[in-house]
């Protein structure tokens, strides 16, 4: 049988996520067959969810801007105390734990999370009918769509809006600046996924820079004792997920030099291509070293089963056959990795690069090639048209570089 609307309020009643509800001034009565005044009905969410509270007012029937006003005042107390909280973390006099500084960030990023979606549904449109129920059963389908974060009748102004993203992006900055916090990994990618959905990639350079080079803070008995950090270990390279997540923020604020310089703090550092190696590299390499003496080996077992030469004739040839299979093989193998081209789009190798060159830098390749997509024309007919300033330094940053933008011997129908 399907719920009626004061059925559902019923329900809603009951359900723990709802603290009290007020009908003008008045509480909700504790009567349920007791039907509620008409006016203005303002849901109220458990102090725990800072966010729902945020975003989860609903908007009045009447006196539309003491009900904005007053939703900026829980928005600022709200965002004051994420601050406090902070602050109260980072003028501690000891090195704060690595938990609770992620949790800030976490913190940080689900309120920019909120504040992205609230942006979003600011165009849905507004329920006709503002009733109790209607509004409360717009209140759950919005908790349906969007998650228990905004509301499509809550909707602040744009101007506070984005006073608190700004506020937030400065909160993320200050944590990990702060000489007593040591950025880990995860703590990085929270701070860019935070900045890109505010929108404010600006300082995801810094950032990495801080993220390779930052001192480590060590205790002591007195002070803190601060050890310098050597930028070119391959433990600080920046994870390429992370490298791509930032300039995706860049490309959608469409600020180039901030593209160029995600690219040239992430993917172009030595710690980068150290890691490359480590990871990607060590073992093929450790098993082609290592080939010699299983062929060996190999060799010295299969001449014991044939009798028409001498066996050390015969593990001879067999030893120098398999090393001659083995090494032509990866030779091989190793030119077709690294000339293949179909992963290029825009942004090719200029002549005469070295292969290992093009191995090792093939992920700068693929950012540069990803703005370059961003700017350029989308249609291939229309590819090597492309002007204006940014245009042009583009693509002399990508010559410098070693590279070729728009190859016309690869462009579509120059073949």
């Amino acid at each position: 049988m399907p719920r009626t609307g004061f059925s559902l309020m019923r329900t809603q009643w009951h359900n723990p996520l709802f603290k009290e509800a007020k009908v003008g001034s008045l509480a909700w009565p504790i009567n349920h067959h007791q039907r509620p005044n008409k006016g203005y009905h303002r849901p109220m969410i458990p102090s725990g969810n800072i966010l729902f509270r945020l975003f989860a007012t609903a908007k009045p029937v009447e006196d539309s801007g003491r009900s904005l006003h007053r939703i900026s005042q829980i928005a600022e107390e709200e965002f004051s105390a994420l601050e406090d909280e902070v602050n109260k973390i980072l003028e501690a006099p000891t090195i704060p734990s690595e938990e609770s500084v992620k949790a800030s960030l976490d913190n940080c990023e689900a309120c920019a999370r909120s504040i992205t979606e609230a942006k979003k549904s600011s165009d849905l449109p507004l329920p006709v009918d503002k009733s109790p129920a209607s509004t409360l059963l717009s209140l759950e389908e919005c908790q349906e769509d969007y998650g228990p974060s905004i509301s499509v009748d809550a909707r602040l102004e744009p101007s506070i809006r984005d006073k608190i993203a700004r506020r937030i992006s400065k909160v993320a900055y200050s944590i990990v600046t702060d000489p007593k916090v040591f950025i880990t990994s995860a703590m990085l990618g929270s701070y860019v996924r935070t900045q890109s959905l505010l929108r404010f990639p600006k300082t995801i350079p810094q950032v990495f820079v801080l993220y390779a080079s930052k001192p480590m803070p060590r205790p002591s008995k007195t002070s803190i004792r601060y050890n310098a950090s050597n930028p070119n270990k391959a433990s600080f390279a920046i994870p390429l997920a992370t490298a791509n997540a930032g300039l995706s923020a860049a490309i959608e604020a469409r600020d180039l030099p901030v593209c160029f310089d995600i690219i040239n703090t992430s993917v172009c550092t030595t710690a980068f291509h150290r890691s490359k190696i480590i990871r990607r590299a060590l073992l093929p390499f450790t098993a082609f070293a290592l080939s010699p003496a299983a062929a060996y080996a190999l060799a010295s077992q299969m001449a014991t089963y044939q009798n028409t030469m001498d066996e050390s004739v015969a593990r001879n040839i067999a030893f120098a056959g398999i090393l001659a299979y083995v090494g032509f093989t990866s030779i091989i193998g190793m030119v077709a990795v690294t000339t293949a081209n179909d992963q290029m789009d825009r942004i090719t190798w200029s002549i005469g690069t070295p292969l290992r060159e093009r191995w090792i830098r093939e992920e700068e390749r693929a950012l540069i090639d990803r703005v370059a997509g961003a700017w350029g024309f989308q249609d291939k007919l229309k590819r090597g048209e492309e002007e204006g300033r940014d245009w042009e330094a583009l693509r002399e940053w990508v010559s410098l570089r070693g590279m070729v933008l728009d190859r016309v011997s690869l462009m579509e129908g120059m073949e």
